[in-house]
């Protein structure tokens, strides 16, 4: 089965949003996790974006099922719907490992700068 297209006037719109600044600094960062800055929205907030355009909206529904995704929850927490994000959890893995790699570094530790 071929991928849902995202039209690009939906892909603007995300890049647009501010869920966009919170997922990446760089447009390219963004466009890396547009799925995850789509899954920020709840159906209401998008549905408003996209001019109340429905077919639009189930295209957006379609391509995030697709990526075995969802909107966010009107009542779900934006802090709780970004703590589950897999760009999150990769940076967080990343910074970890490279703080342990830090404090096992001989070269780093504040015995021999002294």
């Amino acid at each position: 089965m071929a991928e849902p297209h995202l039209p690009e006037r939906v892909v603007t719109l995300l890049i647009a949003s501010d869920y966009a600044r919170l997922v990446g600094r760089t447009m390219t960062e963004q466009l890396d996790y547009i799925v995850d800055i789509a899954s920020l929205h709840t159906r209401d907030e998008l549905l408003r974006r996209l001019g109340h355009d429905r077919n639009l909206m189930r295209q957006v529904e379609k391509w995030l099922g697709f990526h075995d995704r969802r909107l966010r929850r009107p009542a779900e927490s934006i802090d709780v719907a970004m703590c589950g994000l897999e760009f999150r959890k990769r940076r967080i893995r990343r910074s970890r490992l490279g703080a342990r790699r830090r404090r096992l570094d001989p070269k780093t530790t504040p015995k021999e700068r002294g």
